[in-house]
């Protein structure tokens, strides 16, 4: 079967959608799909067509960009040109182009598979209402046309509005999640870059208004009541970000003034992952609304071993709730994040978890067979 999967990010930007995506692609692919991905030409020095992992990429170049969308006058074209040769094609919301390739696969019957991967509320004035408005609907009008809908969870499916109208069965199929490799040079390397403590907390992603980092800056001064001075705060991942340039500005000044517990690593290299994660005595995902559905961060950190402290919001809880290994928190109590930080840190050994539990729920072959089940349906 040949799949087209449509989506505005794919490598090499680096989120957890994006890589969501690409460990799917590539797991398709595998198992017998010729798979290709339509995608923005995020960045002018990406070839417009390559192969990654076996995976066709194409690329369509924009005009311009706002905050996190592209106008690209070549799409339409490139859309029907690649609808024409697949069979299904998988379309990723939220996607501004969406619509229009959702229409033109209805117009030449081809089998439509929407992948509802979370709400976004971009934050702001009159311009950000108007902007969120035409998202809702073109998503709305998206998942009307589409033959199927999936979530990445069913927790996020019952408590999300967009979903709840459309006369479809909703599937909820975890995302596809590589455990890191844990490489004990990688793990040496590591701990000679960061001071020596007892304790180490981290967070790994992106610099974004969503992921909540700001709460867990701000929860150092209850930490430092409870542990003194004997931890740190190691932060990884891309320090530069697409239309968060004001939020980045606030997190870099608390990274400023908690400079004595703060550990900022940038962006870590794949082989890196796995040993960031084992140096970790917790991993928070602090994120804050529904444009974070999952957290696949903390499944990876799961399968190092190391225990997770999240929030309650749908979708996002699922890992924890699933495996048992950490805890839950209101999203924005600083208060309680910092306690579920202190209770995990001394009872660590509650919360560790066989490996095969991990591998058992968020299984590939699970995965697979779901996706076989709806293209074929």
């Amino acid at each position: 079967m040949k799949l087209l999967i449509s989506l505005s990010y794919y490598s090499p930007h680096i989120s957890g959608l994006t890589l969501a995506l690409r460990h799917l692609a590539e797991l398709l692919q595998r198992n017998g799909y010729t798979v290709t991905v339509l995608a923005a030409q995020h960045k002018k020095n990406l070839p417009d067509e390559e192969k990654i992992n076996e995976v066709t990429v194409v690329r369509v170049p924009y005009f311009f960009r706002v905050n996190k969308g592209f106008f690209m006058p070549g799409f339409s074209k490139t859309a029907f040109r690649l609808l024409q040769k697949n069979d299904v094609v998988l379309l990723t919301l939220p996607q501004v182009q969406s619509l229009i390739v959702a229409i033109v696969a209805k117009l030449l019957r081809k089998k439509i598979v929407c992948l509802y991967i979370c709400e976004v509320t971009l934050s702001g004035g009159f311009l950000a209402k108007i902007v969120n408005s035409m998202i809702r609907l073109i998503n709305r009008t998206t998942l009307l046309l589409a033959d199927q809908i999936v979530t990445l969870t069913d927790d996020f499916a019952v408590h999300t509005a967009n979903l709840k109208e459309p006369e479809k069965k909703v599937a909820g199929i975890y995302p596809v999640i590589i455990p890191p490799r844990i490489i004990q040079a990688e793990i040496d390397a590591l701990q000679k870059r960061v001071l020596r403590k007892k304790y180490y907390i981290g967070y790994l992603g992106r610099i974004a208004s969503e992921k909540g980092i700001v709460h867990l800056l701000e929860a150092i001064p209850s930490l430092q009541k409870i542990l003194g001075t004997d931890f740190a705060v190691i932060f990884a991942g891309p320090k530069k970000t697409v239309g968060e340039e004001l939020y980045r500005k606030k997190v870099e000044s608390l990274f400023k003034k908690y400079s004595k517990f703060v550990i900022q690593l940038g962006e870590l290299s794949d082989a890196q992952v796995g040993a960031f994660y084992s140096l970790l005595d917790v991993f928070v995902l602090p994120s804050t609304n529904n444009t974070e559905a999952f957290g696949m961060v903390q499944v990876e950190a799961m399968y190092c071993g190391t225990p997770v402290v999240t929030t309650d919001l749908p979708g996002v809880r699922v890992p924890v709730q699933k495996t048992g290994m950490g805890e839950i928190v209101p999203p924005g109590n600083v208060s309680a994040l910092a306690q579920a930080i202190e209770k995990i840190l001394k009872n660590k050994r509650q919360y560790r978890k066989q490996r095969e539990l991990i591998e058992d729920i968020f299984s590939e072959k699970k995965i697979v067979l779901a996706y076989q089940r709806l293209f074929t349906v």
